[in-house]
């Protein structure tokens, strides 16, 4: 039997990374196999005892390349931000894993997690962990959040990863800088790096799309969504057929915001405070809450609002909770979302509706007069910064597991069997805690779908040759073949023809695609303004509910730039402008 455990909510998409390596990154020893299943007991979580070692002391790195073990054990003490979207097999949890006993047993690095989250809690529990002077060894923070890596730079709390990342980071691992040089100059300070940024999965995984409830879609006639219209016309079909509403909405508008495109306008996470810059008529880059046809998009969701066609309740609708419900329940059918919608509502769904058909379906944005689809929104996506607090004694054991976790999941070298794969990646079982471990290569998703659609079309999987890119394979078919939910995440991304990516690849193929004029590390002038983003949602929220008319928004677009946009605006027009 399997059980459910909390896990990671990032970034579910297990991807490739390119082929150019070096062939020093081939460590000699082999991905250990798996241990025989669940007769014989987990291994312990605690390091094994060794008289006069202590595993949190400093301990001289092993001459080699970063394949090669610690004589002694070295215990890392991480964090991780868990959702509820992840199975283990028997025993094991995020604390005793096959990933946690792969880096005891090949480097003989023991992770241990001071503290597990759920995503919408993390930063909470970080700004505690902070406040009390008690932070774990290494962690991560997320791409919305850097104004805690400046907080904890400023109070000398961070540790100078530098020379450990030069000299103990396996090639592959620092040739992400070579593909994305500007991310990191966002961790650099006077020229020493304190943070190993996260990157992200490539353009091809950013569009966001409208998914469709498929049996409810098909029953309807499964039309193709072209105009806003037509998605209005369906939404009041599910409405009228299944007392459902039409389109997920959650409290902080993040879902919302990313159906704007439908109406021409480009917003970014608001919710984080982090804004789309495109250009005005005068050339000057302006976030997309000052652009006319956000009000346009205001107005609409008022109406969809009145018309119910958003739940009446959205204020009390939370991400990571109470708003997924409503996605797997039965009670919407449709949403605006990420590409992963397979991983994170997919075999819940099935399960809760009974029925292989309550999956949703991605579909392009549709636009008003319904001439093209809307375009995709491109943003420096960077996953956030792994970082390592000042206290810890051994930054070279980090990296050393950061070129692990790329090493098993995206180099061609590691050459995995299927039952291995299986063991390590099923059920995206290798994110459950690796937020704070895993770099990712941009680009490498586009890489990774060319492979999988070659090979699911063909048959032929020799040019499969890393472990995602055969992990997708065999996941895809595990949903084509047997309807398991486990293979849904990358079914419903890469493994048929009306797949997110492919909708993603119709964008980029014709040319539909826009581009945030900020492209580069977040800038100062985004932490001291504060929060004022939280202010939009507020405002934007009164204006959907009626309290206020759309046009009261030019009185909020006033307020925010007297309470720190203009200096953010001047400061992205003197980098970026």
């Amino acid at each position: 039997m399997k059980k459910r455990v909390f896990a990671l909510a990032l970034a579910l998409a297990m991807l490739v990374t390119l082929l150019a390596a070096c062939a020093s990154d081939d460590p000699a020893t082999p991905a250990a196999d798996p241990p025989p299943a669940q007769d014989d007991a987990p291994a312990p979580v605690e390091p094994p005892v060794v008289e006069g070692h202590d595993p949190h002391a400093f301990q001289e790195v092993p001459a080699g390349d970063w394949s090669v073990p610690y004589d002694l054990p070295v215990q890392i003490n991480a964090a991780a931000s868990l959702a509820t979207q992840w199975f283990f097999e028997g025993d094991d949890d995020v604390h005793n894993s096959p990933w946690t006993r792969l880096f005891r047993d090949e480097l003989n690095v023991h992770v241990i997690f001071d503290w597990i989250a759920a995503p919408d809690m993390y930063d909470t529990q970080l700004n505690m962990s902070i406040a009390a002077g008690n932070i774990p060894d290494v962690f991560y923070i997320d791409r919305g959040n850097n104004l805690i890596f400046t907080q904890l730079s400023d109070a000398n709390m961070l540790l100078d990863l530098t020379d450990s990342y030069q000299n103990h980071a396996s090639d592959r691992l620092r040739s992400t800088e070579d593909v994305d040089p500007y991310t990191i100059m966002g961790y650099t300070i006077d020229g020493r790096v304190y943070g190993i940024p996260r990157y992200n999965y490539g353009d091809i995984a950013q569009p966001w799309h409208l998914w469709i409830r498929k049996d409810w879609h098909e029953a309807a006639g499964a039309h193709e969504i072209r105009t806003v219209e037509d998605f209005e016309n369906l939404a009041r079909t599910f409405m009228r057929e299944y007392g459902a509403y039409g389109l997920a909405v959650d409290s902080e508008l993040q879902w919302l915001f990313k159906s704007a495109p439908m109406f021409g306008s480009y917003l970014g996470n608001v919710h984080e405070n982090q804004y789309f810059w495109q250009p005005d008529a005068t050339g000057t880059l302006v976030p997309g809450i000052a652009m006319p046809e956000f009000i346009t998009a205001l107005e609409n969701w008022a109406r969809w609002y009145d018309e119910g066609i958003i739940s009446p309740d959205f204020v009390t609708l939370n991400q990571w909770g109470t708003a997924d419900e409503e996605v797997v329940n039965g009670r919407v059918g449709m949403q605006v979302w990420f590409q992963w919608w397979g991983w994170m509502y997919g075999p819940n769904a099935v399960a809760l509706q009974d029925t292989d058909d309550a999956i949703f379906e991605p579909y392009n944005l549709p636009t008003v007069d319904g001439s093209r689809p809307a375009r995709g929104q491109l943003d420096n996506a960077n996953y956030g910064v792994i970082v390592a607090s000042k206290d810890f004694n051994n930054p070279a054991a980090l990296m050393k597991v950061l070129s692990l976790v790329d090493y098993m999941v995206f180099s061609p070298y590691a050459d995995l069997s299927d039952e291995q794969i299986a063991y390590y990646m099923e059920d995206g079982r290798e994110h459950a805690m690796t937020a704070s471990f895993e770099v990712i290569h941009p680009g490498t998703d586009l890489l990774q779908y060319e492979h999988v659609r070659h090979a699911l079309d063909t048959g032929d999987t020799s040019e499969l040759f890393t472990t995602g890119m055969r992990s997708k394979y065999n996941d895809s078919l595990l949903w084509i073949n047997d309807r398991n939910p486990s293979g849904l995440g990358a079914y419903l991304q890469q493994g048929h023809e009306r797949a997110s990516y492919y909708r993603s690849q119709y964008l980029f193929d014709n040319n539909l695609i826009i581009r945030n004029g900020l492209w580069g590390p977040t800038l100062q002038a985004y932490q001291d303004i504060g929060t004022i983003g939280d202010m939009i949602i507020e405002e934007v929220t009164l204006i959907i509910m009626g309290v206020n008319p759309p046009s009261h928004f030019e009185s909020v677009l006033e307020d925010w730039y007297a309470q720190g946009g203009q200096s953010l605006q001047d400061e992205v027009n003197l980098l970026y402008g």
